[in-house]
């Protein structure tokens, strides 16, 4: 099949782009399955630039553009992310070492939320087990879902 057969054929089902940007962008960033940490790395980039331009309201204009490509690459992203980086479930006590090293805390600063510093300690080397109220307070403190210390 050429090329001018293809475009004979799909010319009644087009949806031309009219937005600049969007051209712009589905010329140089296409959805499309990413296949490598090049690819991977750069896609990412442009969409947290994307999304930061969009944050600052300077493109009001082609915001809701902006908008729908960023719908139409990141499912892209998160598929490669769970592909590449796909971690499995951790422990709660993970989930807390995590937490705590995402918020530069430390066993003292979360001391108050579960009973102690030694009572941190042993959870965190796996002597002690988190409890329901543990959880509780510590979601409350990290603004997170309870269900997120469960793997």
């Amino acid at each position: 099949m050429t090329i001018t057969t293809l475009e004979k054929k799909l010319k009644p089902y087009e949806d031309p782009v009219k937005s600049s940007i969007s051209k712009w962008l589905y010329v140089h960033f296409p959805p499309r399955p990413i296949l490598n940490k090049k690819m991977f790395s750069h896609y990412k980039t442009a969409v947290e630039i994307l999304m930061h331009e969009v944050a600052m309201d300077d493109y009001r204009s082609s915001k809701a553009a902006i908008q729908q490509f960023l719908l139409s690459v990141i499912p892209f992203i998160e598929d490669y992310e769970k592909k590449t980086f796909d971690l499995g479930a951790s422990s709660p006590e993970e989930t807390l070492r995590f937490l705590m090293e995402q918020n530069d805390l430390s066993q003292y600063d979360i001391a108050e939320d579960v009973g102690g510093q030694p009572v941190v300690s042993e959870i965190l080397n796996g002597k002690r087990k988190l409890t329901r109220e543990h959880i509780e307070k510590l979601s409350k403190r990290f603004g997170i879902a309870p269900a997120t210390f469960f793997g």
